[in-house]
């Protein structure tokens, strides 16, 4: 019984991705939050541009149904307490369209700068060149406070060519703090060539630094790829950021799937700086796309847990989890794992299972990473750790619980 209901949990979750991350009641609406200040409804680009510039604190701004073509970005400049969504609820229904995936104009599509309780919501980002949505703190005389409270909720992004979030400061006395991206759908079906950055590896779903008091969850990422198998992380999170938490998201074929840290050094580097510090990897699916490639990396980084997510690759020398350069206080526990754990540094591993998963799980090549009952080394085996007290579903784990992401009953 307990697996008929997670099997088909699961294909309502990935039903709400494909169909353009809409509104599933409970599972997100309580994340909107209730503006005072009432609505703008806008259904021409002319309205939304002009809209997006005059709003009030505590409005929303409601897109209705069809393609905006943007002319140049939505600049979201010393805003306060409003949120810009989607009317319908659909992110399929409403398209914000960029100049092209080869760099036509605009390049980005949404720019936030000074400006707090901002959530973006229920929309389709599609075609930039370079950003989707820019986080930007830039601590000069017109913008000097850092954007704070920023949300990113139930959109689709699809066909970004650089970063499809890309967060970043001048430095650390700028922190991004308290923001979150939720429930959204990030998907590339175009590969960069060789011409681009880093020989046409510089792409990646989500790229942000000088972060604060993050979340990243229950999110699907599909084919964040570059030209020789060696893209960035889909989540990639570097530059003293802190208090981070990624957990209960979907990757599939995407060339690095989670990436903690840089393997340079921080920028503005000073000695003691590292990338990461204090944050989660946690209940997270990934399915290996290039076998150059790796699931989850940790480098430079200081008292990180990585723990019950579920990792598959064809090849078991894959490298599922790969630690080294400056890390310290690094928890790896209860990670099920067809690949490799490896690594360098100060790192405590317990109750990981690696090998041969074969029949351990649901359906790998569509991502349903759910527990068979053929997981035996799995189920009942891992450690008491209390890194993850539920499970992908949000199920409550077992005192003893089962390796990976999932908790089968």
């Amino acid at each position: 019984m307990k697996k008929h209901y997670k099997s088909i949990f699961f294909l309502a979750v990935t039903v709400i991705f494909i169909t353009g991350c809409k509104n599933s009641g409970q599972l997100t609406g309580d994340l909107l939050p209730d503006r005072r200040g009432g609505t703008i409804q806008v259904a021409t680009l002319d309205e939304l541009q002009q809209a997006v510039l005059n709003v009030k604190p505590h409005e929303t701004i409601l897109i209705a149904d069809g393609v905006y073509r943007l002319k140049q970005p939505l600049m979201i400049e010393n805003k306060t307490h409003f949120t810009l969504r989607g009317a319908s609820g659909d992110a399929a229904k409403v398209v914000l369209q960029g100049g092209g995936w080869e760099g036509g104009n605009p390049r980005d599509g949404i720019v936030i700068r000074s400006s707090r309780d901002v959530v973006i919501a229920d929309l389709g980002i599609v075609d930039f060149r370079t950003f989707g949505i820019k986080v930007e703190a830039l601590g000069n005389e017109k913008f000097p406070e850092s954007p704070e409270n920023i949300h990113v909720l139930r959109c689709n992004f699809m066909n970004i060519g650089v970063r499809a979030i890309k967060g970043t400061a001048p430095a650390n006395r700028h922190p991004l703090v308290g923001g979150s991206v939720r429930f959204c759908r990030f998907e590339n079906t175009k590969v960069p060539d060789t011409t681009w950055q880093f020989r046409g590896d510089y792409v990646s779903a989500i790229d942000m630094m000088y972060l604060k008091d993050w979340t990243f969850s229950d999110n699907a990422f599909y084919n964040i790829r570059g030209a020789n198998g060696g893209g960035r992380g889909a989540i990639f999170i570097w530059n003293q950021s802190r208090n981070i938490v990624v957990e209960r998201n979907k990757f599939i074929g995407c060339d690095r799937s989670i990436a903690f840290g840089n393997p340079s050094e921080p920028t503005h580097y000073e000695p003691g700086t590292l990338h990461n510090y204090d944050g989660i990897i946690r209940n997270n699916f990934i399915v290996a796309g290039d076998r150059r490639g790796k699931g989850i990396e940790v480098t430079w980084a200081d008292n990180v847990e990585v723990c019950h997510n579920t990792i598959y690759a064809p090849e078991q020398q894959y490298r599922a989890i790969h630690y080294f350069q400056k890390v310290s206080g690094l928890n790896i526990a209860n990670n099920l794992v067809q690949g490799n754990i490896l690594g360098e540094g100060d790192a405590q591993l317990t109750g990981n299972l690696k090998g041969n998963l074969d029949g351990y799980f649901i359906s790998p090549a569509v991502g349903d990473l759910h527990l068979t009952v053929r997981a035996e080394k799995a189920i009942g085996k891992g450690t008491e750790t209390g890194c993850a007290q539920n499970d992908i579903d949000g199920q409550e784990r077992k005192k003893i619980p089962d390796i990976g992401a999932d908790e089968l009953r």
